[in-house]
């Protein structure tokens, strides 16, 4: 059996809707969170000064030089003539409106001379999502554009939320899910494992929750950590252990078996690096991991 029987592939997906590879461009346009200080502490216990992207807006990297960056990693490592445009670092909202749509245009405009735009993603927080922000996406959307919301839900435990110190709760989630419904909006929710003392089952019912609330994707990820985070303090002092990839992968693996397969899967680990990354080490080795949640599925299913 398939990878794609098991669980619906984006970049698959993608290839089947356009007819040929499409590839993400991250951008990093600045934005900041509401939930840190104008120095840059407090936020997310995992998030690190980058916002949880490549810190290009820290080094002040324009947007037009990542877009040329991004576009040519996409045709040379991927042959990637279609790009979606993703602007992924800390919370795109956490601007004044008539400020993001200027970023977006300006990128959409300057992107598409270059390569061919299909799409525009945005990520952010449940408890940052204005009417007027799904307005505007829904603009996008009237023009031809495959416009996606990325959602940071990381988890439908309320303790596990209060622990990660996100700064909102299930709440917030659930009106945000509930005013994007019935919009030409496709959302994709982010989902965290490895939240200390979660329930084993956990990443199971936040996928089912979310499924229930209809979106359109997931993402997974294992809690992992940066440094100059609180998460390595905690690490370092004992408090915090990662999961192990055989946990983690189970932990997926549970998760896609009580979901429709015909769900969009965007992600199933994560990428980070030296010299950023402390712990665990295996998300460096991303095939390895998937080849773990494929097989634990499989396991599940009664496929091997």
């Amino acid at each position: 059996m398939s990878q794609e029987a098991l669980y619906t592939k984006w970049s698959t997906l993608l290839k089947k809707q356009f007819g040929e590879r499409v590839q993400k461009v991250s951008l990093d346009a600045g934005s900041g969170c509401p939930h840190r200080d104008s120095s840059g502490r407090g936020g997310c216990i995992f998030c690190d000064s980058r916002g949880g992207g490549s810190g290009a807006s820290l080094e002040n990297i324009t947007l037009e030089q990542q877009i040329d960056k991004g576009i040519s990693v996409a045709a040379k490592r991927y042959k990637a003539k279609k790009i979606i445009l993703y602007f992924q670092s800390y919370s795109c909202t956490n601007i004044p409106l008539s400020s993001l749509v200027k970023l977006v245009e300006g990128s959409i405009s300057y992107a598409t001379r270059k390569a061919e735009v299909v799409g525009v993603s945005m990520g952010t927080r449940p408890d940052l999502v204005p009417d007027d922000f799904l307005f505007y996406l829904e603009e996008l959307s009237e023009r031809g554009l495959q416009v996606w919301l990325e959602l940071g839900v990381q988890t439908t435990d309320e303790e596990g939320l209060l622990w990660l110190n996100r700064g909102h709760g299930i709440a917030e989630v659930k009106d945000a899910l509930s005013r994007i419904s019935g919009r030409n909006i496709l959302t994709c929710a982010h989902l965290i494992s490895g939240i200390k003392n979660e329930a084993p089952d956990q990443l199971k019912r936040s996928s089912k929750w979310l499924v229930e609330m209809s979106v359109d994707a997931l993402k997974f990820h294992p809690l992992y950590v940066l440094k100059g985070t609180l998460l390595e303090k905690l690490y370092r002092k004992g408090e915090y252990i990662p999961l192990s990839m055989e946990d983690y992968a189970e932990n997926v693996a549970r998760a896609l078996a009580v979901i429709p397969t015909s769900l969009v899967i965007q992600r199933l680990s994560a990428d980070a690096r030296s010299p950023w990354l402390v712990a665990p080490q295996w998300i460096t080795v991303k095939e390895k991991v998937i080849d773990e949640i494929d097989r634990q599925l499989r396991t599940i299913k009664g496929l091997s």
